[in-house]
């Protein structure tokens, strides 16, 4: 199943200059341990893809994928919040190579 309408929405709600991006302690750990930045996952959400809308402590979280800037593949959990022009950050993975 695609998500494309949650794909533009998120896209959109990430390319407002008025957005504010809160990182879970957790996206932060796992940013640090894949070598990823704030901007690489702001940039991915700006230009992403979803795979999958998912119940998460009873807030609709989405799996957002893209690409760094050196073509890596990463994933970011996120809860968007619309109303309030704000992104949660719940986690962050970079997409193991297939063996």
């Amino acid at each position: 199943m695609a998500f494309e309408h949650e794909a533009a929405r998120l896209r959109r709600l990430a390319q407002n200059r008025e957005v504010v991006f809160v990182y879970r302690p957790h996206a932060e750990r796992e940013m640090k341990n894949d070598g990823l930045y704030k901007i690489d996952v702001e940039n991915m959400l700006r230009r992403c893809s979803v795979a999958n809308v998912e119940d998460s402590d009873g807030e609709e979280a989405w799996r957002a994928y893209g690409s760094d800037g050196d073509g890596r593949k990463f994933f970011a959990i996120v809860v968007p919040y619309e109303d309030d022009i704000e992104i949660k950050v719940i986690t962050v993975f970079v997409e193991k190579a297939k063996k």
